[in-house]
């Protein structure tokens, strides 16, 4: 499956993927907060999307180190 690709608002450029972030915040564990630039125009662009699956085990791990709730085994 091809990794989410991200449209900018500001001049309709394409070609931006979410594992490309500048930003993360992790919402849930299937959800996250991206912020990325666009590489045409240069605008910040941010948006609530699935996380995805190239990017699970680096949030996981991100979590661990951090002691965050969905780094936790229980």
């Amino acid at each position: 499956m091809d990794a989410p690709v991200l449209e900018c608002p500001s001049c309709g450029g394409a070609g931006f993927r979410l594992a490309d972030y500048d930003s993360m915040i992790v919402i849930t564990a299937d959800y996250a907060l991206f912020t990325l630039s666009c590489s045409n125009c240069g605008a910040r662009v941010s948006t609530v999307r699935s996380i995805p699956d190239e990017l699970h085990d680096e949030v996981r791990y991100a979590a661990i180190e951090v002691g965050a709730g969905m780094g936790q085994i229980g």
